[in-house]
Parts: C-alpha cells; sequence; structure tokens
C-alpha cells in the first residue's frame, strides 16, 4: 500500500513485531524507542526532545542515536531500529555506530518508509522532519562499507497500513557481504517449547515432514535447542527465550507465523494441558478415574496426529562424530558392564527413593557391573556416599546434556524415571527400565523397545495424569523416603527383580569370553 493521510502513523514497529522475534534475544537496543517499546526486554533509547501523540517519551536511555558511547562495542545480541534512520543527517555514521555494538552473531533489524511508498521530501504529505528517502539498495550500499555480513531479510512491506521495509543483517567475523537466498519450497513451522523429553518426543514428527518436502523450522527455547540442535531433519532453529513473547500475546504471535508457512503445526501444550492436567486447569481437579479415562492416550501418536503425518513413531537423537567419540572414550575407561542412571526429572515425582539399595547389591553380587549417575547439578545430592567408590561414576552436574544422551547408547542398562534421557533411548536396543510416574505405559513407553515399564503396585492416584509443577501440594509424599507416593510404591525388588536377568545375562557373556581366552591360550 502507497502511504496516505488516512493511515495512521506512530508506533510503527509493531507492524513488524512478531517478524523481528527470531532476531531480537538477548540484550538489544530498541533506538528511538518512542513511547513504546516492541517487547520489554528491549533497552530503550531516545532523545526524548519530543512528544509522540501526546505521551511523554521516557526511554530507558536518553541519548542521540548518533552517539551510543556509553555502550561498548560488541555488547549488543541485536539492535533495532524503526522509522528513525530517516531523520538523521548522517545516516550512515549512525548505522556504523549501531553496528558498532552488535557482537558477531548478532543482529541489526531496520524498518524504514519506503522511498517508493511514502512522500518524498518536498511532496505533499512528506515528513518535515524526514532527512532521507530510502529505498532497499540505499541501505545496502552503506552497510557495504561495514564489516562482513549477511542479509537474512530484505522486505518490501505494502500490505495492510505498512508503506516501508524490513531489513536484517547478521554481523559476521570476515569481512564478506552475503546476500541469503530465498526459500521458494514448501515450508513448515513447528512450534515445541518445553523440556529435553518433549523434544525428543517432537523429533519423531521431523523425518517424516522431510518425507513430505517441507523445510522445517522448529521455534523452541533454549533447553530445547540443545537436544535437537544437529537433528538432520530441522532446517532452521529459532530460539525464544523465556517471556522474550509474553505469554498473553503468544496466540497472536502463533496466528502471524501461521500465515508465514504452508504448514504451522503448533505442538505446545500437545501433552501438557492436554494429556497431562495444567494446575489451575479445570481437569487438574477432575476425579482420578475420570483423567484416566479420557488422558490415557499415547503422547507421540497424538504428536503425529497433530503434526498430520504417519509412519514409524521414532524419537531419536543426534550426536556429533565428535560427541561419539567422546562418548566411546569415556565407555573405553569403565568396566566391561555399564549401568548408566539418570536420576531425576524435572518434576518432584520423577525421583526413585532406592538408588542407594541397588547400587550396594549390584556392586556385591556384581564385580563387573559399573554405574554411572547423570543428571543436574541438584542430583549431586543424591550422589552423596559413592564419590570415592571407583566402580560408580558421578557425573550429574558435570556431563552436559548432550554427553549424557550421547552416552545412552554406550550403556548396557538404562535405568530412570520419565526424563528427557530415557526419551532419547526409546529406539536404542540398549535395555532400559523406566520408572513411571504420571503417565502410564500406554501414554509414554508403549512404543520404545528393549523397556521394562515399573508401576506402583498401590498406589491409588497413579498414573494421575496431572503436572506437579510447583512441589507437593497435589502429589501425594511417602513420609519414610520424602518422594511421591507412586516412586516409593516402586520397590527396590521389582527393580531388582528386573535387572538381575540382564546382569545374569552379561555375567554368564563374560564368563564363557573369559573361558574362551584361556582356551586360546
Amino acid at each position: 500500500m502507497v502511504w496516505s493521510k488516512d493511515i495512521p502513523e506512530g508506533n510503527e514497529a509493531v507492524k513488524v513485531r512478531w517478524d523481528i522475534v527470531p532476531y531480537t534475544r538477548g540484550r538489544g537496543l530498541d533506538i528511538g524507542c518512542g513511547a513504546q517499546k516492541p517487547f520489554a526486554h528491549f533497552i530503550g533509547v531516545d532523545n526524548g526532545h519530543h512528544k509522540v501523540f501526546g505521551y511523554d517519551i521516557r526511554p530507558d536511555v536518553q541519548a542521540e542515536a548518533d552517539d551510543l558511547s556509553m555502550f561498548a562495542s560488541r555488547s549488543m545480541d541485536f539492535v533495532f531500529s524503526s522509522h528513525l534512520l530517516e531523520h538523521i543527517d548522517d545516516a550512515e555514521a549512525a548505522l556504523r555506530e549501531w553496528w558498532r555494538l552488535i557482537k558477531v552473531g548478532g543482529y541489526l533489524v531496520l524498518y524504514l518508509p519506503h522511498k517508493r511508498l511514502y512522500p518524498n521530501i518536498g511532496q505533499p504529505g512528506s515528513n518535515p522532519d524526514h532527512r532521507h528517502d530510502f529505498e532497499p539498495t540505499d541501505i545496502v550500499s552503506y552497510m557495504e562499507r561495514n564489516g562482513g555480513w549477511t542479509l537474512l531479510l530484505n522486505e518490501e512491506r505494502n500490505a495492510g497500513d505498512e508503506y516501508s521495509f524490513l531489513q536484517v543483517y547478521r554481523k559476521e567475523a570476515g569481512k564478506l557481504h552475503t546476500i541469503e537466498p530465498k526459500y521458494e519450497g514448501k515450508t513448515c513451522a513447528v512450534v515445541r517449547y518445553g523440556a529435553f523429553g518433549d523434544l525428543m518426543m517432537a523429533s519423531s514428527i521431523f523425518p517424516l515432514l522431510k518425507e513430505q518436502g517441507y523445510r522445517v523450522t522448529l521455534f523452541t527455547m533454549p533447553i530445547g535447542e540443545e537436544v535437537v540442535r544437529h537433528d538432520p531433519n530441522i532446517d532452521e532453529i529459532v530460539i525464544q527465550d523465556k517471556d522474550q513473547v509474553p505469554n498473553n500475546q503468544l496466540v497472536e504471535f502463533w496466528a502471524h507465523l501461521s500465515k508465514r508457512y504452508d504448514k504451522f503445526i503448533n505442538l505446545s501444550e500437545s501433552i501438557e494441558g492436554v494429556w497431562l492436567a495444567l494446575p489451575g486447569r479445570s481437569n487438574h481437579r477432575w476425579p482420578h478415574e475420570l483423567r484416566h479415562k479420557y488422558m490415557n492416550r499415547n503422547y507421540l501418536e497424538f504428536t503425529h496426529e497433530l503434526a498430520g503425518v504417519s509412519g514409524e513413531l521414532r524419537q531419536e537423537f543426534y550426536p556429533t562424530l565428535e560427541e561419539k567419540a567422546w562418548a566411546r572414550a569415556q565407555r573405553d575407561r569403565m568396566g566391561k558392564f555399564v549401568i548408566m542412571w539418570s536420576l531425576a526429572g524435572s518434576s518432584v515425582h520423577k525421583t526413585w527413593p532406592y538408588l542407594d539399595e541397588i547400587i550396594a547389591r549390584t556392586l556385591l553380587e556384581y564385580p563387573h557391573a559399573e554405574f554411572v549417575l547423570v543428571g543436574d547439578q541438584i542430583c549431586k545430592m543424591l550422589e552423596q556416599g559413592w564419590e570415592s567408590e571407583r566402580r560408580v561414576h558421578c557425573r550429574s552436574g558435570e556431563w552436559n546434556i548432550r554427553q549424557s544422551l550421547t552416552f545412552t547408547a554406550m550403556a548396557d542398562l538404562l535405568i530412570g524415571p520419565e526424563t528427557g534421557v530415557m526419551n532419547a533411548a526409546a529406539n536404542l536396543p540398549v535395555k532400559k527400565i523406566v520408572t513411571l510416574s504420571h503417565s502410564s505405559v500406554e501414554n509414554l513407553t508403549k512404543h520404545w523397545i528393549n523397556t521394562f515399564s515399573l508401576t506402583p503396585k498401590n498406589t491409588a492416584c497413579y498414573p494421575c495424569h496431572q503436572l506437579h509443577t510447583g512441589g507437593f501440594e497435589f502429589c501425594p509424599r511417602d513420609d519414610r523416603t520424602g518422594c511421591a507416593s507412586c516412586q516409593a510404591d516402586i520397590s527396590a525388588d521389582q527393580m531388582w527383580e528386573v535387572m538381575v536377568p540382564v546382569l545374569e545375562r552379561r555375567n554368564l557373556e563374560a564368563h564363557f569370553a573369559s573361558n574362551y581366552a584361556q582356551a586360546a591360550a
């Protein structure tokens, strides 16, 4: 649309708010912010010398746009500016100053009135404060005299009430200037915020979307990106920080995203909120029998249905060659039979209380067995007492999540509650023992291979199909162990019963291997 006097002006940045989300996470500036920033985490910079539509401008930092010497070079993840550069006499110098602030890998995001869509200087309706009439090529020319960059986005915005263009430059380490070509094929966006296990479930749909011919873009949070970083079936990952887009604006953000892709799959609350009741929702207070009747659905099957794909239900983690080599080196320093134990998950009900009893008994009865204990830094407390035992390798808080997930393929037996580590190994041939808590076999482990699912025998609320994010308020707690009742109800004898056949088989294999070696000698 070409500008007309009937089009309202002011707060132009809101017109591109959803499109700049991928480029404006972290610490960054909104230069010429006016009365309202697109998002709260932006650091608003304005000279504050005038009013806009009757609102006082009260920026976070009051400064002139072409002198930001109070900020260190390469201190910002992004610099955003909307409808300001055309007001500055020496626009090229201002751009150079903005560019100085951006880290390598950071973004310069510019939204400017288009020369062909807005009255030029001296024409009727033109802005008397404008010093320049820009076309996109003008900005590119200015930027060619700066350091290396890739022009990621160069859009003419003439729909609705827009009369502008949007450019995004990513700062590169060298001096090369490149323009990223626009993809012309089918595109698909998948939104999946959540923890490690949530992203491992989502990994099952990515190869099937690729088979359908889509270029796949995943919108996720840093914790999720970590585990799918090298998935070859994902073409682009857009990371969103927590509350980068406030919760009350997510619906509007998703609606905008859905218009920009040929296929849009929103997996947010696809498990939690649907098959796991969230605190504060009405179904969280349903009678237990009713929740079980309506929520006893397989998570992975539903993920496939929601994504509109059919094919193998297969969760998969993709380690790099370097990560595999690291895991192999770790394994080579350990014994003949390695039991990897994922100690705890993200909620209070995902800790099994009889760990010490099983470790002690195993070490006594099976001298060829060793343990690797993994988890976050908090899980260090669960490792206490085993730090000096040479056959117990305490790695909680030492191995990162990718290292732990990579090592699952090296283990001979994998044990844990409902955690991302267990989900990542769902389709690996390694034997697995899972202590279920808020999920049933139908919910979680129905399609896992080589898996023993241990369930409580006497806990009336199992499976509760509830999320317990706020502690034990709605989760019955066992007084003796301090753990969730459902986990305390899975006895050490139950665990031992399913461990022994695996241990005995490996013991027998070791015995025959030793005899064979002696005979050969």
